[in-house]
C-alpha cells in the first residue's frame, strides 16, 4: 500500500479574526485566503489572530495587554500577510513588537487589499513613519485613495492599486441556493437606525429620501432624532438605539425583510432582536448564504453590500465612513446615492489581474 504522506505545515501566516464583533471581516479574511491560496498552494496558507487591542470600544491606541503572548513570533512562517484597514493611526502600538521581530529573522511582511482607516493627515504621517521603519515586501491596497496616498512611498516597495478581498467571496464561497417560492431582501444597520421603505413622504419628523429601487420611487426615511444622534459617535449611537421604539414590518412589498446584525458579541440582544426575521452568528456562512441570495441589500455595513454585489445582486449603503472607498475601485462609487448592481465580467478581471501581479511580485 503506498505510505499517505502529511501536508506540509503551511509557511503564509494570514492575520484573521474579530469575526464576532464584525463579521464583514471574515469576508475579506476568506477571500485572501482564495488569493493567497492561488499564489502559494493550496496547503501553504493558514490563519493566525489579529491582534487583541483590535477589540469593541477599547482605546487601540493602549496598544496590547502586557500579558499578551503574540505567539505568531515562535511560528516556523516565511511570509506573514495583512489585510483590511491596517494603515490606521494605532499601526505602531499593535505591530511594532511582531514586525521588529520578523525584521530580524527576515520574514517577508505582504500588505494585502489594505486601505487607511480615516485618511486624516496625522493617520498618514503615522503610517508612513512605520513603514519607512519596518518596510514590507509588497503592499497592495484595496481602494484608489489608498493607492493614491501611498503609491511614492517606499521606491524599492512594489506596489499595487487593487481590489478588496471580499469581492472574491464569490470564488471561494458557495451559498445554498433558496428555495423558489422564498423572496426576501437584506436589510443590516448597526451604527445608523434602519430606514423605513415607504411609499409617500412621512412628514418633517423623518429624515427622508427618494431611492428608486427596481423601476419605482420610494422614500426611505428614518426619525431625525435618531438619525442625528447616531452620527455623534458609536457610544451616542448605541444609545440612542434604546429609545428608537418603531416595530419595523416583516415584509417589503410582498416578500420578507430579512435582518441580520453584523456584530454577535457583544451581543447586544435588545437591539438585534428588536425587529422581526433578525439573525446574528458567530460565523461568516450564514450571512454569506443570506446575501448570494437576497433580491437586494440596504445596509450602513460596507461589507453587507460587498457580499452581496459579489453574487451579482443589488445593494446600497448608507454610512458616511471613508472605508466606502473600495466600491469607486470598481465602478460603483456611487454606492451612497442609488442601488448598484455589480459588472460581474469586469470583477473577473480585476480579480485575475491582481492575482497575475501578485504572482510576479511574490
Amino acid at each position: 500500500m503506498p505510505v499517505m504522506m502529511d501536508p506540509p505545515a503551511p509557511r503564509v501566516g494570514l492575520v484573521g479574526g474579530q469575526w464576532a464583533q464584525n463579521v464583514g471581516n471574515a469576508f475579506f479574511n476568506l477571500g485572501g485566503e482564495y488569493v493567497l491560496k492561488r499564489i502559494y498552494g493550496e496547503d501553504q496558507v493558514g490563519f493566525f489572530q489579529d491582534q487583541p487591542n483590535y477589540r469593541t470600544l477599547h482605546n487601540k491606541f493602549k496598544g496590547n495587554p502586557d500579558t499578551y503572548v503574540d505567539f505568531l513570533q515562535y511560528l516556523d512562517i516565511d511570509t506573514f500577510v495583512l489585510q483590511g484597514p491596517v494603515l490606521n493611526g494605532w499601526i505602531r502600538q499593535s505591530w511594532e513588537k511582531l514586525f521588529k521581530t520578523f525584521q530580524q529573522r527576515g520574514i517577508k511582511v505582504v500588505f494585502l487589499s489594505s486601505a487607511f482607516f480615516k485618511f486624516h493627515d496625522r493617520e498618514i504621517a503615522a503610517v508612513k513613519s512605520f513603514l519607512e521603519e519596518y518596510p514590507p515586501a509588497l503592499i497592495s491596497t484595496r481602494d484608489d485613495r489608498s493607492y493614491g496616498i501611498l503609491k511614492d512611498w517606499l521606491p524599492g516597495v512594489p506596489k499595487y492599486d487593487g481590489i478588496d478581498s471580499g469581492w472574491f467571496l464569490n470564488r471561494c464561497a458557495r451559498p445554498f441556493a433558496k428555495r423558489a417560492d422564498v423572496n426576501y431582501i437584506a436589510k443590516n444597520f448597526d451604527r445608523y437606525p434602519e430606514p423605513e421603505i415607504l411609499a409617500q413622504d412621512p412628514g418633517p419628523k423623518f429624515n427622508t429620501r427618494v431611492v428608486e429601487i427596481e423601476g419605482r420611487d420610494w422614500h426611505l426615511a428614518v426619525p431625525k432624532r435618531l438619525d442625528e444622534a447616531s452620527h455623534k459617535g458609536k457610544i451616542k449611537a448605541y444609545f440612542a438605539d434604546l429609545f428608537d421604539r418603531r416595530k419595523l414590518p416583516a415584509e417589503f412589498d410582498g416578500r420578507m425583510v430579512v435582518r441580520p446584525e453584523h456584530r454577535f458579541f457583544p451581543h447586544v440582544t435588545h437591539k438585534i432582536y428588536r425587529q422581526p426575521n433578525a439573525t446574528a452568528s458567530d460565523e461568516p456562512w450564514t450571512y454569506i448564504n443570506i446575501y448570494a441570495n437576497a433580491d437586494f441589500t440596504l445596509s450602513d455595513r460596507v461589507h453587507a453590500c460587498v457580499a452581496t454585489l459579489a453574487f451579482g445582486n443589488p445593494a446600497m449603503l448608507f454610512t458616511p465612513s471613508p472605508r466606502s472607498a473600495l466600491f469607486g475601485r470598481v465602478g460603483i462609487g456611487d454606492i451612497r446615492d442609488r442601488m448598484v448592481t455589480l459588472d460581474l465580467d469586469r470583477l473577473q478581471e480585476e480579480q485575475e489581474a491582481e492575482i497575475t501581479w501578485l504572482k510576479e511580485h511574490l
